[in-house]
């Protein structure tokens, strides 16, 4: 039986993603860490930060441009 409290690596990855928006580490406009900067930060593979951020893309909280990055 599960852990009510389990939640998959890419929310948990999310959620530190949006502490850190909401404590102001990223300012509106501003890209963020790169996908690969973000998985040595949290010693989690890219493809998982790469959901994460998806999941913050998908909410209109940060915007991907294709060639430019990813922004606040």
């Amino acid at each position: 039986m599960r852990s009510p409290k389990f939640s998959p690596l890419y929310r948990q990855i999310r959620d530190l993603l949006l502490d850190s928006l909401q404590a102001g580490e990223w300012r509106p406009g501003q890209p963020i860490p790169s996908e690969m900067e973000l998985a040595e930060r949290f010693h989690v593979s890219q493809g998982t930060v790469r959901k994460a951020i998806d999941a913050l893309a998908a909410d209109n909280l940060l915007v991907r441009r294709q060639g430019k990055g990813t922004f606040v």
